[in-house]
């Protein structure tokens, strides 16, 4: 149940990039909701779900999954990234139209963020257990989410 939940049904054990299709989950998810119900609250309220069920489960399941295998985060743990693409998402909710475009670009961001891991983001890694694998992706999605911020904020003044 623990591999389950840590890849994200498997998507964790995709041959090649499974942090993206982890990175995905979020974003098919925020869009379907966004497409048969584009409430912001509702919105808001499954990204905060997801960001912190994900994290709670990061935190308490991964670090044991570290020790299993000997290895620092193993990468077919991707639901850290479900909680950091989940954050980088936040700024989407109010973005109303080109919806898709919008995602695309929360997308984008969060993985060039978690990819390049600027300061402090690898330091976050380096922290012990779950909680080390989790907050370089939520420091990601937040610099992501301030990024879409500025960019969504900027179209609007024009």
């Amino acid at each position: 149940m623990k591999k389950i939940i840590l890849s994200c049904f498997g998507l964790g054990f995709m041959p090649i990039a499974p942090g993206t299709w982890g990175s995905l989950l979020p974003i098919g998810l925020f869009w379907v909701i966004h497409h048969f119900w584009p409430n912001i609250g509702v919105l808001l309220a499954v990204l905060a779900v997801l960001t912190t069920l994900s994290s709670i489960s990061c935190v308490v399941l991964a670090g044991s999954a570290e020790k299993i295998t000997n290895k620092k985060d193993p990468g077919w743990i991707v639901i850290d990234e479900v909680a950091g693409q989940s954050v980088a998402l936040l700024p989407a909710a109010f973005a109303g139209e080109n919806i898709l475009l919008v995602c695309a670009a929360a997308f984008i961001l969060f993985r060039i963020f978690d990819i390049l891991k600027p300061w402090p983001i690898r330091n976050a890694e380096k922290l012990p257990g779950g909680f080390g694998i989790l907050l370089d992706d939520i420091l990601a999605g937040i610099y992501a989410a301030a990024v879409l911020t500025a960019i969504l904020s900027f179209k609007t003044i024009l």
